[in-house]
């Protein structure tokens, strides 16, 4: 093809077409030109082999199907060139812009509505009369294949949609004369359809003429259904609704298909079941609202509740679909006049203004027993318009809103399915042979599904239609690292609904994504940048550059529109599939820059949450005031959100920020230091290894000596507490040339003090004696009383080991003193522990139980988890050196279960080793050899050595 030649233009909108010009190019066989017109319907996008299989063929495959597709895009390519490119197992049709007739037809209605909504009326009604006339035809006319058969009857749908629109604006324009005969001809063409027969009656009344009756219409139509009995007198025009006879009126039964199997939704059915079926004697209609994110189930939940309910709601059941998610929501006045109609009401007796509508429809409900599904509503004023007033009648509601203003007896919010039942509903499509064969995959494709109904149904449909494939490849197809599909979009594994959607997932969040403006989609897209967790109101304000306040309300219209969850004030969390398609997204519309900026942006602000909580958690230490200043108050949950990894996991974020911004590795290492103190306390040293790494190692790489030493003293800390004793011995050495390089005393002091720590673990007592004294003298040269305090309470095992005893009962009560007037919790929970070690060397049994409990309890409050397990360790020591054999046993067991919860394997060997020889003391010889086993085997999860100790200070 030459750059001269002018681009070809495609046509769908009748027989399948392709002009170049005046030319008309040759497409080959029928099958061919399918193959064609399904590359158009996904609009430069990858259409896989196998939906093209799949599309052609249904379920009769000839043995040769993939060759046969090769040959045709063969041929399809020596008609239009090279504008059909092969990407892996797949095709994509490039087309340039406006050269597919559906695209023309696509904006022209858009221009069309935009013009109505802006009172446009003419001209409205002239763009879709324009966009009619696209149409040659049948859509797809003559192509064989389930594609093209779905896609026909759609498209077919979508113009006589298309068409109401225009014959409604003409109406509005007066051209009520000449629309009749154009809507005599669509009523003998769609004799069952109510909307045209409702705007033919209001032609014929509007021009004049006489509406025809029930025999003409039978006449001219011999095979039209029923008509439904008159209503027993019409309200004269401006009169009050005149109530029809009830005997006389039809019994609609509108409720959509029931699914059989509705999984994990046991508690909401009983809910919504006792909110509507018991009776009310007086007051207004029994509202349920059932909300809840899209996918969640919410329509699939109601639709079966309904059914169940049918029995007490004899005089019928009516269903609408409000369309609360799409750009033109459904108008309440056109569902009213839907209801009337199913409810018996001529088409002429139904007024006009949708208040006149709604009396009449109260009216003709009024006492009667009618059960109203209202799916997918925009908002509660949506809702409030279609409301009977009768107490006879229920409602029941879906939204992705959260209908604030609505009142209900009863309001459900549908949360994602759990583990175990999204496994269930995988089970029930793919069945339990091939669930059972690949369990682990089974359940890492329910956690990618991030327990959503709709996409757990999806994956299992496309696993169940290629019966070959294994749940592992699919899982590796999910995940974008499947080598076959090298390319491939992350939500292609889920099948695309009829339409050219991408896919089933964006086609279900991609409305409520649509209702948002610029600035809550820009907001909604950066959320998704920390690759995990949730955060609140100041973590986005500092993701998107906006004020708080402002944040504050982005953050409550993305909930209200089931976009975020809130699982607790203030707190805001993407679901998993959201988060893909919120990064998608982000990806399309977010220049590089300023993403790097976005999540930059959000480093500095968990440095600044953790610069507060580590003033609060060390009181006292020099290190707080050599972090960056910052005006951020603490809040009682930052130390959870700081490192759960649930949250915002801090070191996480730090470590994807040097992805991108490598020169952010002062702020990462600064954020490393920040949150030892929690690290520390919660004992999640393991999951912060990979993020420590990754900033040690860009800090090595940029010369930033200042950073390695401060992120190698933490990256230290971690292996030495994880019994990685060499490899922590090299971080701290390399950590301690770094920060001595650049003065960074007070982080030198903590390096000091754990390298006595490490020597302790070996027991070396008489160099960890040594390292706790130069730690101490640092801390006194820079004027720190914490890390004063701290290194001489951690001296105090070393000591005892040394059979210093009194030096060591003195440095604790020391330690407890300075703790208590300096406000410092936890070295008051520490000197504590160390009182109770020191009482038990000194035999006084009584004393050390009270002291370590009292250090359980203030660890406890503390947020400590590891402070907790340290005294339940030594209790049960203490308890055991006092021959208290039940009492051992028991806080052993506790022991055990606090150091496991952990992960702290030799502080579990310990225990149950307490545990075990408790037991054989009581004679319990076969329970003592169980716990001994155990501990045996705890042991071999840890590199750390088998010394008689489990944690530093305990002896």
């Amino acid at each position: 093809m030459t750059s001269a030649e002018p681009e070809p233009f495609f046509s769908v909108l009748g027989a399948v077409q392709v002009r170049r010009g005046q030319e008309q190019l040759p497409l080959g066989s029928p099958q061919q030109r399918a193959l064609l017109a399904m590359l158009l319907l996904r609009r430069n996008d990858v259409v896989d082999l196998d939906e093209i299989v799949d599309g052609l063929w249904g379920e009769e495959l000839p043995r040769t199907a993939a060759g046969t597709v090769r040959s045709h895009v063969y041929r399809l390519r020596c008609a239009l060139g090279p504008r059909i490119e092969t990407h892996g197992q797949g095709y994509l049709l490039n087309i340039a812009p406006g050269g597919l007739d559906l695209e023309v037809f696509d904006e022209l209605v858009a221009t069309a509505r935009a013009c109505a909504a802006a009172e446009e009326t003419g001209k409205a009604a002239g763009l879709l009369a324009r966009a009619l006339g696209l149409w040659r035809g049948a859509p797809l006319a003559g192509l064989p294949g389930p594609h093209a058969g779905i896609h026909r009857e759609r498209l077919s749908e979508l113009r006589l949609s298309v068409l109401l629109e225009r014959i409604e604006l003409d109406l509005r324009l007066g051209r009520h004369s000449r629309l009749v005969p154009e809507l005599t001809r669509l009523c003998a063409e769609h004799p069952l359809h109510g909307r045209l027969r409702e705007l033919a009656g209001l032609a014929l009344a509007r021009s004049g003429r006489n509406v025809p009756t029930a025999g003409d219409e039978k006449g001219a139509r011999p095979h039209h259904a029923p008509e439904p009995p008159p209503a027993a007198e019409e309200p004269s025009p401006g009169g009050p609704p005149v109530r029809p006879d009830p005997a006389a009126l039809p019994v609609p039964a509108q409720l959509p298909f029931s699914p059989d199997n509705l999984i994990g939704r046991t508690e909401a059915v009983r809910d919504l079941l006792d909110a509507l079926a018991t009776p009310r004697a007086a007051g207004s209609t029994a509202v349920a609202a059932v909300t809840g994110t899209g996918g969640v189930g919410k329509s699939a939940l109601t639709v079966h509740v309904a059914q169940r309910l049918r029995d007490r709601f004899p005089d019928g059941q009516l269903y609408a679909s409000l369309r609360g998610t799409a750009a033109d929501p459904a108008d309440p006045g056109s569902v009213l006049a839907g209801f009337l109609q199913a409810l018996g009401a001529p088409a002429p007796a139904i007024p006009d203004g949708a208040q006149e509508r709604a009396a009449l429809f109260r009216t003709t409900v009024a006492d009667r027993r009618i059960l109203l599904l209202l799916d997918d509503a925009r908002d509660a004023a949506q809702v409030e318009a279609l409301l009977p007033g009768s107490p006879t009648c229920a409602v029941l509601v879906t939204s992705r809103d959260t209908l604030d203003g609505l009142q209900t007896v009863r309001r459900v919010r549908l949360e994602p399915l759990a583990a175990p039942e999204g496994l269930a509903v995988l089970r029930t499509v793919l069945g339990p042979e091939r669930i059972a064969a690949e369990p682990l995959q089974a359940a890492a494709l329910a956690e990618r599904c991030g327990g959503l109904p709709l996409a757990l149904r999806l994956a299992g449909a496309r696993l169940a239609a290629r019966p070959s494939w294994s749940l592992s490849d699919f899982v590796r197809l999910f995940d974008g690292c499947h080598p076959a599909f090298p390319a491939l979009p992350p939500f292609s594994v889920f099948p695309a609904p009829a339409g050219g959607s991408p896919d089933g997932i964006t086609a279900c969040v991609r409305p409520s994504y649509d209702l948002l403006d610029a600035d809550e989609a820009r907001l909604f897209r950066l959320l998704a940048l920390p690759r995990r967790g949730a955060t609140d109101v100041a973590g986005a304000a500092a993701l998107g550059g906006l004020p708080p306040a402002r944040a504050g309300q982005f953050l409550e219209r993305l909930t209200g529109l089931g976009l975020l969850e809130s699982p607790c004030p203030g707190v805001y969390r993407q679901y998993p599939l959201l988060r893909m398609f919120a990064a998608e997204r982000s990806r399309e519309h977010d220049r590089p820059e300023e993403q790097a900026a976005a999540i930059t942006r959000f480093l500095d602000h968990l440095l600044a949450e953790a610069r507060t909580v580590h003033a609060a958690e060390r009181p006292g230490h020099h290190v707080s005031g050599l972090l960056p200043p910052d005006g951020c108050p603490g809040r009682p949950d930052s130390r959870r959100r700081l490192l759960d990894p649930d949250h915002d996991g801090a070191l996480s974020v730090a470590a994807q920020v040097l992805e991108v911004v490598p020169s952010a590795v002062a702020v990462a290492a600064d954020l490393a230091l920040a949150v030892e103190p929690l690290l520390e306390g919660s004992y999640l040293w393991a999951e912060s290894l990979e993020p420590l790494r990754r900033i040690v190692r860009t800090a090595q790489e940029q010369g930033h000596l200042r950073a390695e030493g401060r992120a190698g003293y933490v990256l230290g800390s971690a292996l030495a507490q994880l019994g990685r004793l060499d490899e922590a011995d090299r971080i701290l050495d390399s950590a301690e040339h770094a920060v001595r390089a650049v003065r960074d005393d007070a982080v030198h002091t903590g390096i000091l003090n754990r390298r006595a720590h490490v020597c302790q673990y070996r027991a070396h007592w008489h160099q960890a004696d040594a390292l706790h004294r130069q730690a101490v003298a640092a801390g006194e040269a820079q004027g720190s009383d914490w890390a004063c305090r701290n290194a001489r309470a951690s001296s105090v095992s070393t000591l005892l080991r040394l059979s210093r005893r009194d030096e060591a009962t003195e440095i604790s009560r020391t330690t407890l003193a300075s703790a208590v007037d300096a406000g410092d919790q936890g070295g008051e929970a520490y000197a504590l522990y160390n009182l109770g070690l020191t009482a038990r060397h000194l035999g006084r049994i009584d004393e050390a139980v009270a002291r370590h409990r009292q250090s359980a309890e203030l660890g406890a409050r503390h947020g400590s988890p590891a402070m907790e397990a340290m005294n339940l360790v030594s209790e049960t020591a203490a308890q055991l050196a006092g021959m208290r054999l039940p009492e051992a046993v028991d806080c052993g067991e506790r022991a055990v279960a606090a150091t496991r919860r952990l992960g702290w394997h030799t502080a579990e060997a310990r225990a149950l080793r307490l545990v075990g020889t408790a037991l054989t003391a009581a004679g319990d010889r076969e329970r003592a050899t169980a716990h001994l086993a155990q501990a045996a085997e705890a042991l071999t999860l840890t590199d750390l050595p088998q010394h008689p100790h489990a944690v530093p200070g305990d002896c």
